[in-house]
């Protein structure tokens, strides 16, 4: 047994030996756990603090432009292309006897849009001649007769002058009858005459004095004839004046029959683009009846409503670009035309009342007008209605 023991014992280390792994002869030695990933997080670091450098540069960059451009903007994208579109209505009623455009078609000012049958307006036309010539046929007349009347009033006058002549010549007449008569008396008072010769001095005194009285008569006969020739040369002058004011008339009516005539021709009245056309060829038309509009896309414009926090650096004259919704990649330069003389609110038809319990307050609008530059417009791109979105350059 203690043979046993000792044998194993002396086995001990070799099975020990056995028991173990068995190692490599100079391997080298291990590194340490944290050297490894040391190039990892050194590239992390470079890619980090890369970006960290664009990020700065980036907010650098935007806050230039933001303190140089961005700041000096405003913008709004309530805002509409606008034109003064013109309406075209009937003057006169008739049948459209011709038509001369199509829908969305291009016209100059003065270009045939349509034609009325004109026959009855010629027709009038005529009729208004005829009536002219005649009121001028009876003014004429009625001249004629008010200078045989001025001239009857001249013969009356030298009429008077005779009949006056007679009345001296009678009353001279009479005075030397009268004196006769009284030497007569005196020598048949004396008896140096006769009685038969004293009467015939008295008579030849009364006649004389009778033919002064019928000389007079005479006068008076001729100045009251005078006075009646005036009278009708008033009046002849009365009916010249009548007749000058129908003259007028008939002239103004001639006047109105051939405007009304003109008017059978429809004409454009701006240059620009037909539009909403409602009328046909034969069709009956009446007088103010809207047939179509001439739409000038050439003198386009923008309506931007601009949020009154944003019109306190706002002048006109400044610049503004105008983006189109229909056409994103077209940029088209205006400037600023006018500013509207109150907020939209106040030309609603029914403004708003503040003066309430329940009052909440409510950023205004304020329409600014936008003048697009011509180049703008020569492309034809703005409709009225389209939607843009109009940004304003502030900075002085």
């Amino acid at each position: 047994m203690a043979e046993l023991a000792l044998v194993a014992r002396n086995d001990a280390p070799a099975v020990e030996a056995r028991s173990r792994p068995a190692e490599t002869v100079d391997a080298p030695p291990a590194p340490p756990a944290d050297a490894a990933p040391d190039k990892p997080k050194r590239r992390r670091g470079r890619i980090v603090g890369g970006l960290g450098g664009l990020l700065l540069i980036a907010g650098g960059a935007l806050g230039y432009q933001y303190q140089t451009v961005w700041s000096h903007q405003v913008s709004t994208d309530n805002a509409y292309v606008r034109a003064d579109i013109t309406p075209v209505a009937a003057k006169v009623e008739g049948y459209v006897s011709k038509l001369m455009v199509a829908d969305n078609q291009s016209v100059k000012a003065g270009d045939v849009l349509m034609v009325i049958e004109p026959a009855d307006y010629q027709a009038r036309v005529a009729k208004a001649e005829a009536d002219l010539a005649q009121a001028r046929a009876n003014l004429g007349s009625l001249v004629a007769a008010r200078g045989s009347a001025v001239a009857r009033v001249g013969a009356q006058g030298g009429a008077i002058g005779e009949a006056s002549a007679r009345v001296t010549a009678a009353r001279a007449n009479a005075a030397r009858a009268a004196a006769d008569q009284a030497r007569y008396e005196d020598l048949a008072g004396r008896g140096w005459t006769t009685r038969a010769r004293l009467d015939q001095a008295r008579a030849d005194a009364r006649s004389a004095a009778a033919e002064v009285a019928a000389a007079q008569a005479a006068v008076s006969a001729q100045r009251g004839q005078e006075g009646a020739l005036q009278a009708s040369t008033v009046g002849a002058g009365a009916a010249i004046v009548a007749g000058q004011a129908q003259v007028q008339a008939a002239e103004a009516a001639l006047r109105t029959a051939k405007l009304d005539l003109a008017r059978t021709v429809i004409r454009a009245p701006v240059d620009g683009v037909v539009g909403n056309r409602s009328v046909r060829e034969g069709q009956l038309v009446k007088a103010n009846q809207q047939l179509l509009v001439v739409v000038p896309v050439q003198a386009a414009y923008v309506v931007a409503n601009f949020k009154e926090t944003q019109l306190a650096d706002m002048r006109v004259g400044q610049k503004v670009d105008v983006r189109i919704d229909a056409y994103p990649d077209v940029k088209i330069e205006g400037v600023v035309d006018s500013l509207a003389p109150a907020s939209g609110a106040q030309f609603a038809l029914i403004p708003t009342d503040s003066a309430t319990g329940n009052f909440t307050k409510i950023v205004q609008r304020v329409p600014v007008k936008i003048r697009v530059e011509a180049k703008g417009l020569a492309a034809q791109l703005l409709r009225p209605g389209l939607s843009v979105e109009a940004t304003v350059e502030t900075k002085a």
